[in-house]
This record gives C-alpha cells, structure tokens and sequence, in this order.
C-alpha cells in the first residue's frame, strides 16, 4: 500500500509539562480507514492536531505525500490544509449561519479573499454543496439555521462541509461521542462513504470498539502517549482489551 502519511519518533509536550505524545512512529497508507482507540488523555486528539499542524510538535517529523510539513507555515501550511478535512467532537459549526453557509464554508479556501469576505461563490460551487447535503441525506435542511437541527443532523453538515474540500486525508476527532447509538451509526456510514465511494483516507480517534470492528480497516491504540497496539480490528482480544483501558474496564458495545 501507498504510504499519505509517514510519522517519525513524535513528540508532544505542552507549556504546563504534559508529555502528550512520546515517540510515536505511524504510517498512514492511502484509502485505508484508521481507528486510533485509547482512555481520554491517552493522547489520540494530540496526534490528530499535530497532523492537521493546528498543534506545533516538539520534535519529530511528519512527512505528507513524501514532504515533510513538521513545521511548515503561512502560505505552505494553508495550502497543506486544503488536502486535509477535520470533523470535531462538538461539530464546530456557526450555529447562527444556515446550513448551506456552513458547507461553503468548507470551501474558503479555493476562492479569492475579496469572494470569501462578501461570500460570493459560483453557482457550480452552490451545487456542489447542495449534492454534498443530498450526500449526507439533508438537502431539505439546507435553509434552515444550523442550529435548528439535531446533533446528529449538525454532525452530518460538518461532514457535508468537508467533502467541499475534496479531501485526501479526513480526520475525525470522536465525531461520534455526543451522538446516541443510532444517530452514531448514521454518522459512521457517511464516514465509511468518503473513504469507499471518495477515496478519502479517514484516520478516525473512537472509544467503542464495536464501531471500530465494524467500520475500520486497521486500529491502533494510544496509552500515555504510546502507541500499545497496531492491528486489525478484529485482533483485539479481551485481554488486549484490558491492557488498553485497565483490568476494571468493561467493553460497551454500539448497536
């Protein structure tokens, strides 16, 4: 498989000492869909924002497409983060603008200043927007202010908003953990879309495991800052399970 993206030997330490990521070494191959597993502060967010280089890495290196983007900026970084979609735990929507607004926003980016500052955008980039709301099964939304819709339905916008980025690299930051189990699913299989149906590469930080078997092709797992397991899904067994999360735990499935 072709390697998107070849991590070396990362590190992450914030101002207050938190040591976030130690060492971690990771190749993220083109079209694959990648679950990173892990307790809260194991360190899954962290490498999702130092890949997306809205975190600064201490050191180590992160090659994208062969180039190395560790501490790239400006004009460099922008471009970087055009090939780069992110979807957030709490959607990250302006609630106040209509849905429609939210999804060209996704696409800031490949216009001129002067159009994105007026919002001035082609009748074929308005199209493409309204066929990335039928995508995600919302179309009819497409006036309504984003906050009028439900927490799944909000999700599904901030998915529509990233497929207007043409995105090689999709990274979700438990898209999933404010949802309910049904709504959950929903989300995952527009996900699972981008990767079979877009050629995305999705890199997706998840808590249930049942989701992970299901939609993911490959799994790793953080703990402090390390990685403690890379596999299959499938591969977890109880026992991996509990080195991960601690003997007490007990897996919660998603049905």
């Amino acid at each position: 498989m072709e390697k998107l993206v070849h991590i070396s030997n990362l590190q992450k330490i914030y101002p207050n000492g938190t040591h976030a990521l130690k060492g971690v070494s990771l190749d993220i191959y083109k079209g694959e869909f990648l679950s990173i597993i892990g307790l809260s502060g194991s360190g899954k967010s962290t490498l999702l924002r130092c890949i997306n280089r809205l975190h600064e890495p201490t050191s180590g290196t992160i090659e994208f497409s062969g180039k190395d983007v560790t501490h790239i900026s400006g004009s460099e970084l922008r471009q970087y983060r055009k090939s780069i979609g992110m979807i957030f735990q709490h959607f990250n929507l302006i609630k106040r603008m209509s849905v429609m607004d939210n999804v060209l926003s996704g696409h800031l980016g490949s216009i001129g200043t002067f159009a994105s500052l007026v919002g001035k955008f082609p009748g074929s980039v308005k199209e493409k927007a309204l066929n990335n709301l039928d995508i995600v099964g919302i179309r009819e939304k497409a006036d309504l202010r984003a906050d009028a819709l439900s927490g799944g339905q909000q999700q599904r916008v901030a998915i529509a908003r990233t497929l207007m980025q043409n995105p090689e690299l999709l990274l979700a930051d438990e898209p999933v953990a404010s949802l309910d189990p049904a709504t959950s699913h929903s989300v995952m299989k527009y996900l699972e879309i981008m990767n079979k149906q877009h050629g995305c590469t999705v890199v997706c930080n998840l808590h249930f495991l049942s989701l992970v078997r299901q939609y993911s092709t490959r799994v790793i797992a953080l703990r402090a800052g390390e990685i403690v397991y890379e596999g299959k899904p499938q591969d977890i067994t109880e026992e991996w399970f509990k080195s991960i999360y601690g003997e007490d735990a007990v897996e919660v499935e998603i049905e």
